[in-house]
């Protein structure tokens, strides 16, 4: 049953539906359609969101609710709308996306669908051509890796599972300029998770998922313990969200367990400690974080098993560290992804609910932008360009 929004809108909610194929022509990609508003042509979860140069965004494959896609879509903030580009090689949903620091975007991994499957094909794609090129696979086949773009411009992917969902600790390095991989060392855990990982300003990559959070230094190729295992919660995390916030410290919230959807804790790169923070007020997994530019985090949607999908939003403030309620999404979303425009408003996109199944309207959220009356109407030109995006780690 459709759960309606208990604190007010405001959103500004520009958005008309579209009415969407579920036939090869969507599935095939290249046909140049474009949805209408802020809508997707195609509903999409377990997928990432990435940015490109000039603000736009690629969604690539991801589950429509029937089957896993190789069709892919970019978002203009000129226009406000989503248009089909190139479609992948490979069907995927739960794999990694990276964009390279050429502005091209590499994704790996994931899976296609199958029972128990994991891929480790790779594909490059160019933004300029709006085509995907093969490039050499994986040495190991992963589900739901963690990967992050290192500072010399190489890209790591860690963990996953494997094609029978074991946890893999293994991990490796695509070399942008060769287009191959080479070995990396092991990780001491098994690690994963889409945005499980950021890169911090020592240079050093944190990879938050499991029960022992670890770094990876580029400089030494060795990983080391990040803090304690459990960290300062003391739980295990999975579709928890990883925020490197604009004071260097690292934002971890929610996950799958009663203790991990109740809590939070931030990570000191200096003192290298984990402290718990306030607690968020509604426990929550699949969610997704964004950045906004005075510094605030907001958490959106997801889902948690008392409640199914959600529609509450929270804000963390760093100064308190503490959260606070804020307007709630018009829809409740879990799976969903979440960027922010230039204009401070916040696009949120995909995932599903128990009421309407698979959303492929977006909404377009204005932070602040009322109190306790319902919100009037506005505009949503999307002139803006994208400045951050955020989601949780996607699992099945």
């Amino acid at each position: 049953m459709q759960r309606l929004s208990a604190s007010c809108v405001t959103v500004v909610f520009f958005v008309f539906t579209f009415a969407c194929s579920a036939g090869p022509h969507a599935e095939d990609g290249g046909t140049g359609a474009v949805g209408q508003g802020l809508s997707l042509s195609t509903p999409r979860k377990l997928l990432p969101f990435v940015v490109l140069e000039g603000g736009r965004v690629l969604a690539s494959g991801g589950h429509d609710g029937n089957r896993t896609l190789r069709s892919c879509e970019v978002f203009e903030p000129q226009t406000g709308r989503w248009h089909e580009t190139g479609a992948m090689r490979t069907r995927r949903r739960n794999h990694a996306a990276v964009r390279l620091a050429d502005g091209r975007v590499l994704v790996t991994g994931g899976s296609n669908g199958v029972a128990m499957g994991a891929l480790a094909e790779a594909e490059v794609y160019s933004p300029a051509t709006g085509t995907w090129t093969e490039v050499r696979p994986m040495a190991e086949r992963r589900n739901d890796p963690a990967a992050v773009l290192l500072p010399d411009g190489r890209v790591l992917v860690a963990g996953g599972t494997d094609v029978d969902q074991r946890p893999l600790r293994s991990a490796e390095l695509f070399n942008p300029e060769t287009g191959t991989w080479s070995a990396a060392s092991a990780s001491g855990f098994p690690r994963g998770g889409a945005r499980t990982a950021v890169v911090l300003a020592n240079g050093k990559a944190l990879f938050v998922s499991g029960l022992q959070a670890e770094l990876y230094d580029p400089a030494t190729g060795l990983w080391e313990k990040a803090g304690p295992v459990g960290g300062a919660a003391g739980t295990h995390r999975l579709a928890h969200s990883v925020t490197l916030l604009p004071d260097g410290r690292v934002l971890v919230v929610g996950g799958t367990t009663a203790r991990a959807a109740a809590t939070a804790e931030v990570y000191s790169p200096e003192t290298g400690a984990w402290t718990l923070v306030g607690a968020p007020q509604v426990p929550r997994e699949h969610h997704a974080t964004v950045v906004l530019p005075d510094g605030s985090v907001l958490m959106m949607g997801g889902e948690h098993y008392t409640t199914g999908a959600l529609a509450s939003v929270e804000r963390f403030d760093l100064k308190t560290d503490t959260w606070s309620s804020a307007p709630a999404l018009e829809e409740p979303r879990e799976k969903l992804g979440a960027l922010a425009l230039g204009d401070g408003a916040v696009l949120v996109m995909g995932g599903g609910n128990e009421a309407m199944g698979m959303l492929s309207e977006s909404e377009r959220y204005v932070p602040g932008a009322c109190d306790v009356a319902p919100c009037a109407a506005r505009g949503a030109s999307g002139s803006e360009p994208v400045v951050e995006l955020s989601a949780a780690g996607r699992g099945e």
